[in-house]
């Protein structure tokens, strides 16, 4: 079998292996279609998590190859996508087997039968692989809350910002606006449903809302008007300059990995009762995502930039690591 191997910091490697073994506890699945994601990225960049060679690779669907004696949450033949948030076997992070693969093991599954979710009937393997981003943009948009007569402001636009998209969508939320460097993502957020998208480097983010939602003001200090910002692009210092220009009341989402400590404005926070909540992962989201695709409630083709043969990985990894041309690059391995 082939698979993607982190070698050392940018030592990413393509590498013959032999299939493991199943257990009588565990299954085997054959996968179909991964996806690339930003901690890939992330890791061969940084390196290997515990020091050794480690499979790379989580957003993934495939199907039950093979089943132990003694499994009894799924069956052969099951179509299933990893649920990686909810999974203590670490797939792609450091656990024996990675989702660029061409098979995935999984030890003691009934005990974790949550690492799987499965997919219905008619829905691709490709889509299936797509829930993991859209429910970490899920869980951003559910920690927000936001009714939908409220508007939100989102900050990065890459595969984890276009399922933010989704999720204010499908909660009825219409006055969306999006700032990223990239023009690619930047129109696949409108055709998403972004009311507008800026490149901010062009057009000051507290300028263009204003003009687009009018002012607030408070100790006679004006602020422009808008409820809800997501930050998913981690750029340095956002955080800061979001809180010092928002409006009273407004709710900050960060999603985003902050390489470097955020220092706040605590007189600010205080004084506009700004509110900061974080978001880490999918906690229920993914279940309710799958069905949502399922139900062609949501589209995700959006979303796909590229598609590649697990042949030609490599090239999918580059191409993934620009985000000027990419959005989501999908390996297919059939």
């Amino acid at each position: 079998m082939r698979v993607a191997v982190l070698h050392g910091p940018d030592d990413l490697r393509l590498d013959d292996a032999t299939r493991p073994d199943v257990g009588p506890d565990d299954v085997m699945i054959r996968v179909a279609a991964a996806g690339i994601c930003g901690t890939d990225l992330h890791f061969r960049s940084m390196g290997s998590r515990y020091g050794r060679p480690m499979p790379l690779g989580h957003e993934f669907a495939g199907e039950v190859l093979e089943v132990g004696a003694n499994v009894a949450s799924v069956a052969r033949g099951d179509r299933v996508a990893y649920n990686s948030y909810n999974s203590p076997a670490d797939v792609g992070r450091g656990g024996e087997c990675g989702g660029f693969g061409d098979y995935v093991v999984l030890r003691g599954v009934d005990s974790h039968s949550q690492s799987l979710c499965r997919v219905p009937t008619g829905l691709s393997f490709e889509y299936a692989a797509l829930v993991e981003p859209i429910s970490v943009g899920a869980h951003a948009v559910n920690r927000a809350d936001p009714k939908p007569s409220e508007s939100v402001a989102i900050f990065g636009v890459g595969p984890i910002g276009l399922g933010v998209i989704m999720a204010l969508r499908w909660r009825g939320i219409e006055d969306i606006v999006a700032f990223d460097l990239s023009p690619l993502r930047r129109r696949r957020a409108q055709e998403l449903g972004a009311r507008a998208t800026f490149d901010p480097r062009e057009n000051a983010p507290d300028a263009v809302l204003r003009e687009l939602r009018g002012e607030g003001s408070l100790f006679g200090s004006s602020y422009p008007l808008t409820d809800v910002y997501i930050e998913a692009s981690g750029a340095p210092g956002l955080l800061a300059e979001i809180a010092a220009f928002c409006n009273k009341g407004s709710r900050i989402i960060s999603l985003a990995l902050q390489r470097k400590p955020v220092v706040l404005d605590g007189t600010k926070l205080m004084s506009k009762e700004i509110s900061v909540i974080g978001s880490s992962g999918y906690p229920t989201e993914f279940p309710e995502v799958m069905q949502r695709l399922a139900t062609g409630e949501i589209d995700p083709e959006v979303m796909i930039s590229h598609r590649f043969a697990f042949s030609e990985f490599l090239e999918a990894f580059e191409t993934a690591n620009d985000p000027s041309v990419a959005a989501k690059v999908l390996l297919n391995f059939e």
